[in-house]
């Protein structure tokens, strides 16, 4: 033993001899720098004087975190590519491996120092990837404004756990790597392997069609979780995946090259049986650590958590996405809470509001519990969602938008003509997304639970069957003497949807999908609207009925052209609910429009202007005045800024009054970014956020509302200034004449 030990010894000390003069660390070195210094370079160009407001965290940390994607993803894989065939080649050349053999070491000494040669240089790069990030953060702070609640300290709990992973998920490439380049003496060809399989990892990753053992991606899924496990683990289950298949590897690799061909390697009993033992373990271990894991279910259903603020908050309250109806009233004492359901909750999204200010979306259900990890600062909040549905509420987060060819052929009326094409697109895109919608896992290797899997899955069905219900309208209109058959496609599809799945009510597209299939064989020559109402109404009583109902009554309230309109229809229905609480949430959702209907006084409304001056509306009667409520954050509304300025300019000089008002919670944004706008139209940030929503029913913006000289509405909730219609009901109103 002491005697390898010797060995082993001086063959690595013999490798870092003939290493000198090469460069080798010194290539490890600089290519581990270039990823931090071109960021530096970019902040540097791209930079502005705004001091931007964000949640506190550590300035040096949040620089590594958006610099190590390029290293892992990339520069460090490459580099590994690189040193791997250049101390590999060096001892092709003129017969070294050969050589080599007869000196006094053994083969073992031989191939593992170079290999742990190799590692030394990993770790040489990740070690210079970190300093350099560091220094360069440190420069940057003198060069570029930084946010004033960063955290300066040096983060040496997170630096050090950072090398560790990044060393540890490079063995399994460097393995890979190493193997091939011993192997083939080329030195061209190792390289070209190498990069064939990185590229492969950039091309298919945005498809997620590389499997989390793929040598190539260990080092990817630590660029995109650059602060580790979720649930506290030191490590994640790829860093373990990377260190139990590289064993596997190096045994093979070694015993390869210990006996010169693959067919002498393991040509005897004993030889099968020791790869058969090494297999078995360390093989059953990765399948172990590969195999997903569930949450378990808790003793009951808890919802609770801390909130980091130097604020002190009150309450918080757990909403119903379906008709916005609380389900329960938590009180929070030094901004930590822990609340008890009795009731029993349905898997379902959920809202969370703190203090009526501060606004999340999650999911639970019964035997969860959910821990929410909360930060505010200066109105701005970050949150984050632990406990039994970490998978549920991660995969909420994750955009599903892809391209889909069934929906550009019906906005674009492609071959309506040829139905098969849309069906046969139709079901394949339906299939593709069914099989997607289990493949997500956490960091820590985590799915969701079988009922929120499900749920996800009814949903996507749903989204899909209302493209067919779309495909039939759209061909009965053209073709009424055709009808549309979806054949067996369509019918496999329509058999994993039920027409009465009660936790799928929050689902806009489900309520849709309902509705049409509810109405039809209705024949009769009203709208759909009425339509729904008449099917609802003859449901079986019921917790599902009242919701349809809320939903159904609520859309014709909105749309309603008059306060006789929404009374009668109110009056006619509202006794068909069961449950008198949602009688009681549909009047007020009908006052609340009456409240904003044509003729009714606006709210009164506290706001400052961009020179800090308080203001109301009521110092601007005897003008017409047009509200943009808008918000920096908010795309829809920079892109209908430009054409509410254009008619605030153009309508200058009639007695009318264009005011954007700001619902931005950080008033710092709202003043940079109102400074740019046109003096022509007045810039507001209400006082109340809260109170000015709740009293015009702002649900979502941009919203645009007219007021009379009177302080009365004349519409609250007009069209976007992009459509015609808005400036045909702005000069109507101010009784101004049609333009040619």
């Amino acid at each position: 033993m002491k005697n390898n030990i010797t060995n082993f010894i001086t063959s690595l000390k013999a490798e870092n001899i003939k290493k000198r003069g090469t460069g080798f660390y010194w290539t490890s070195a600089i290519l581990g720098t270039i990823s931090p210094i071109l960021f530096f370079i970019v902040l540097i160009v791209t930079s502005t004087d705004e001091i931007k407001t964000e949640i506190p965290a550590n300035y040096f940390q949040t620089f590594i975190n958006q610099t190590v994607n390029p290293f892992a993803y990339f520069f460090f894989p490459l580099l590994i590519i690189i040193i791997v065939s250049r101390i590999t080649q060096l001892d092709h050349k003129n017969g070294g491996w050969q050589l080599m053999e007869t000196q006094p070491s053994n083969k073992f000494s031989i191939y593992f120092s170079k290999f742990c040669t190799v590692l030394i240089a990993n770790l040489i790069s990740i070690v210079s990837f970190i300093v350099v990030s560091l220094f360069l953060a440190w420069i940057l702070s003198f060069i570029i404004s930084i946010p004033k609640t960063a955290i300066m300290t040096l983060p040496l709990g997170f630096i050090f756990h950072l090398i560790l992973r990044l060393f540890l998920a490079s063995i399994l490439i460097t393995t890979l790597q190493y193997i091939i380049s011993v192997l083939i003496p080329s030195f061209i060809w190792s390289i070209v392997i190498g990069f064939f399989g990185l590229l492969l990892t950039v091309f298919l990753e945005p498809f997620n069609l590389t499997p989390v053992w793929y040598p190539y991606k260990i080092l990817s899924k630590i660029a995109a979780n650059p602060d580790g496990s979720d649930v506290g683990h030191w490590f994640t289950f790829t860093e373990y995946v990377g260190i139990t298949l590289s064993i596997i590897l190096l045994y093979i690799g070694f015993n390869w090259y210990r006996n010169k061909t693959l067919k002498l390697t393991f040509n005897t009993t004993s030889k099968l049986i020791s790869l058969l033992v090494v297999l078995v373990v360390f093989g059953g271990l990765t399948y172990w650590l590969l195999r997903p894991n569930q949450m378990p279910d808790y003793g009951k259903t808890v919802f609770c958590g801390k909130i980091d603020s130097k604020d002190k908050f009150k309450t918080l309250y757990i909403k119903d996405n379906t008709v916005q109806d609380t389900i329960a009233i938590i009180p929070i004492k030094d901004n930590e809470f822990h609340f008890s359901f009795d009731k029993k909750v349905i898997p379902d999204n959920y809202t969370f509001v703190i203090d009526g200010k501060y606004v999340g979306n999650f999911f639970f259900g019964e035997h969860d519990s959910i821990y929410l990890d909360g930060q505010i600062f200066n109105q701005k909040s970050k949150f984050k969602i632990k406990g039994t549905r970490l998978a549920e509420n991660q995969i909420n987060t994750v955009s599903n938008e892809e391209w889909s060819t069934v929906s550009f052929y019906l906005e674009e009326n492609k071959n309506l003509e040829k139905p098969d094409i849309i069906i046969n697109a139709l079901y394949k895109e339906w299939k593709e997304a069914m099989e997607a919608s289990v493949k997500f896992k956490t960091v820590d290797n985590y799915i969701p639970k079988n009922d929120f899997t499900e749920r996800n899955r009814k949903l996507i069905t749903t989204k899909y069957l209302n493209m067919w219900n779309d495909l039939v309208k759209k061909r009965a209109a053209l073709y009424p003497n055709q009808k549309t058959k979806g054949g067996t496609q369509i019918a496999e599809i329509q058999k994993n949807l039920s027409l009465t799945d009660e936790s799928l009510l929050s689902s806009k597209e489900y309520f849709a999908f309902l509705t049409n299939e509810l109405i039809a064989k209705n024949h009769n020559d009203i709208d759909d609207d009425a339509k729904s109402i008449l099917a609802i109404s003859q449901m079986k009583s019921g917790s599902f009925k009242d919701k349809m109902l809320y939903w159904q009554i609520s859309k014709s309230i909105e749309e309603a052209s008059t306060a006789k309109e929404r009374n009668d229809f109110v009056a006619k229905y509202i006794t068909e609910f069961s449950n008198p609480n949602y009688q009681r949430k549909i009047t007020y959702v009908n006052k609340l429009a009456e409240s904003l209907g044509k003729g009714n006084p606006a709210p009164a409304m506290e706001a400052v202007t961009i020179a800090g001056k308080p203001t109301t509306l009521s110092t601007l009667k005897g003008k017409f005045i047009v509200l943009d409520v808008w918000a920096t954050w908010c795309g829809p509304c920079k892109q209908e800024s430009p054409y509410f300025e254009k008619f605030a300019i153009k309508y200058k000089k009639q007695k009318v009054q264009f005011a954007a008002v700001s619902t931005d919670e950080n008033i710092q944004k709202w003043y940079i970014a109102a400074k740019t706008k046109s003096k022509s139209v007045l810039q507001l940030h209400a006082f109340d956020l809260t109170k000015f929503s709740k009293d015009y029913d702002v649900v979502s913006i941009p919203r645009f509302i007219l007021i009379d000289p009177n302080g009365n509405f004349v519409n609250a909730k007009m069209p976007s200034p992009s459509d015609p219609a808005f400036e045909m009901i702005l000069r109507k109103a101010m009784q101004l004449p049609d333009e040619e």
